[in-house]
């Protein structure tokens, strides 16, 4: 049994493409600046309000940059935090968890020791692999005063957070912009109708005096 065809004939595909064209050409058409005695003051001020609003958006593109590039570096800077790792032993075992129908093996807090470079010791809660015997040592994170802390964040979470930041910051200028030429169109479009309402009234009092 034959496949039937997924693709669109040639014919439909220019066709497309010609709508597109031509949808492209009227937005073109009805926002640049020309000497056409037909458009309005208010068209010529939208076309002007439509002009600067791309190029805020284009503008926007340096402060999202530079954003993205100091979160990047202040991450960078910050590296550990004065954070190091050091070795924990276990002084006890790793309890085994118990849940509805018996007991399961998994990781979770464990009474430990370390030694911090200065020679202080230390004790407290530590996470464990599941089944850690008493004696065996773990690799944690600890802060400055001692304290188990997260590990530093690592060279592609800084990136990522970098590019996110430059990406959200882009996104809000571009929804201020976006918004405030929105709101600038409405005010536009209030005037307009109100000459056409004042028009017809003209027209109307006109009328009315010929009769």
């Amino acid at each position: 049994m034959p496949l039937p065809d997924m693709m669109a004939p040639p014919g439909e595909c220019r066709q497309g493409v010609f709508v597109m064209r031509d949808s492209v050409m009227r937005q073109v058409r009805r926002y640049r600046f020309d000497r056409n005695p037909l458009r309005r003051r208010s068209d010529r001020l939208e076309s002007l309000a439509l002009l600067i609003a791309v190029l805020l958006m284009m503008l926007s593109v340096w402060p999202a940059v530079a954003a993205g590039r100091q979160t990047y570096q202040n991450a960078a800077s910050t590296g550990a935090g004065g954070r190091s790792q050091v070795d924990a032993t276990l002084l006890a075992d790793v309890p085994v968890g118990p849940t509805s129908f018996g007991s399961v093996p998994r990781s979770g807090p464990a009474e430990a020791r370390w030694t911090m470079p200065s020679g202080q010791e230390h004790t407290g809660q530590v996470r464990a692999p599941a089944l850690a015997k008493a004696g065996t040592k773990v690799r944690i994170w600890v802060d400055e005063a001692g304290r188990p802390a997260l590990p530093p964040p690592t060279a592609v979470e800084i990136h990522v957070t970098g590019v996110v930041t430059g990406m959200l910051v882009m996104l809000a200028a571009v929804a201020a912009v976006l918004t405030a030429l929105a709101g600038f169109r409405w005010l536009v479009d209030r005037g307009r109708y109100r000459a056409w309402e004042d028009a017809w009234s003209l027209v109307d009092e006109r009328r009315r005096r010929r009769s």
